[in-house]
């Protein structure tokens, strides 16, 4: 998931579990609020019931209080209830409920809940003796509490699940965001883009636009060594002069070893070499790649990465997470220069510096051509290669050309 996608998702889910806390909070707090009438209409109902009974069981007898039992677990809103006089408690009941001191003489009605309240009123024995009872309310059913906390759980755990599902899809679908795309192109002129016999046959090689002379398309094969050192004083990489001879030297020892090889063409568009932007680009690469003498600069705004050892599938993985790097830094500046990256491999052959770094340019235009396209590599059709590979070898014997 990109970095906005991600954002997003993160304000879904929160959205998702404040609404499901908000839910239980605001049902919870709005009956709260309502209950003292509901208690009240609640003990009246529970003593109106109590009068009731007295009709068919003289007051506090044993049926009586069996059936006052009864009415206490069929009441939702009735915690505890105790009926007593000044000198005799006659009922508590439950005796394991924690609304009820039982530890006292005389067990009374104690509630430190909010969710519950206590009220009391007399009811005469006899002639001579009033009794008090007294009895703890729910303000709020706990069935309903209950309930809240349920639908509640629902919303949190569908959200929960939906965060899962959502991780589950991204981990399996490949990465096909703006800015993570990367594509490969085949060269379908194979039998001009792979000629490893230019020299010997003396065919030109094909062009390629550049906006300023490349010093390693100079006719002249003398490399020049610049007075400066070995790396430039504004990006704190290799000059573009050591690039030939390092790549022909990497190019020779990957060959003589059977080793994969492969540059990474970065273009940041219209950004000199001399901005403090290029500056920090090059020290991301510094820590991306270890070693400076692998990093050169390259044409006016364009850096080159060597990569010995490693392939195809393995520098597109490098690309794709050094391009979200570099894109933040781009923007840190608060620049929109476009940065693409160009991609070459040896593919097993023997191939020239120079040709690797013109399919890295090809690379680099078809990028710039594609921006929803930031990363291209160069690859070579193997069948065709091969095919002009025996094309070659016959048409040379056939001229007697030794190779």
């Amino acid at each position: 998931m990109t970095n906005k996608v991600v954002v997003i998702f993160s304000i879904l889910i929160i959205f998702i579990f404040a609404l499901g806390i908000f839910y239980f909070a605001i049902n919870v707090s709005d009956d709260l609020q309502k209950g003292s009438n509901e208690a009240d209409a609640q003990f009246r109902t529970f003593l109106a019931s109590m009068n009731y009974e007295m009709s068919n069981s003289p007051y506090l007898s044993p049926d009586y209080l069996e059936k006052l039992r009864d009415m206490i677990k069929q009441n939702e809103f009735i915690a505890a209830v105790t009926i007593k006089s000044e000198t005799n408690t006659y009922f508590a009941y439950p005796l394991s409920s924690k609304y009820i001191s039982a530890s006292s003489a005389s067990p009374e009605i104690s509630v430190t809940s909010p969710a519950l309240i206590v009220r009391s009123t007399d009811i005469p024995y006899n002639d001579t003796t009033n009794t008090e009872v007294q009895a703890a309310v729910y303000l709020i059913k706990p069935s309903k509490v209950f309930d809240y906390a349920l639908y509640s759980f629902y919303i949190i755990a569908g959200g929960t699940l939906l965060a899962m599902l959502i991780l589950l899809i991204s981990r399996k679908r490949p990465k096909t965001s703006k800015a993570e795309k990367s594509a490969v192109i085949t060269e379908e002129n194979t039998v001009q883009a792979e000629n490893i016999v230019d020299e010997a046959a003396n065919q030109q090689e094909l062009p390629v636009k550049r906006r300023t002379p490349d010093p390693i398309q100079q006719k002249d094969a003398v490399k020049t060594i610049d007075p400066m050192g070995l790396f430039s004083p504004a990006t704190g990489i290799s000059w573009e002069s050591y690039l030939e001879t390092r790549l022909d030297a990497e190019l020779v020892r990957a060959a003589s070893s059977e080793q994969e090889f492969s540059i990474i063409n970065i273009r940041v568009e219209n950004l000199p070499h001399n901005h403090p932007c290029a500056k920090e680009i090059c020290s991301v690469l510094i820590d991306t790649f270890n070693f400076r003498d692998l990093l050169f600069e390259f044409g006016d705004d364009s850096y080159i990465c060597i990569l010995p050892g490693v392939d195809l599938n393995k520098t597109l993985s490098i690309s794709e997470t050094l391009y979200q790097e570099l894109k933040q830094v781009i923007s840190s500046f608060g620049l929109v220069n476009q940065l693409v990256f160009g991609i070459s491999t040896r593919a097993m052959r023997l191939v020239s510096g120079i040709r690797i770094v013109k399919e890295s340019i090809e690379a680099v235009n078809k990028a710039l051509e594609e921006p929803e396209l930031p990363i291209v590599a160069f690859r070579v059709n193997a069948e065709r290669y091969k095919q002009f590979l025996t094309e070659e070898l016959e048409k040379a014997n056939k001229e007697h050309v030794a190779y």
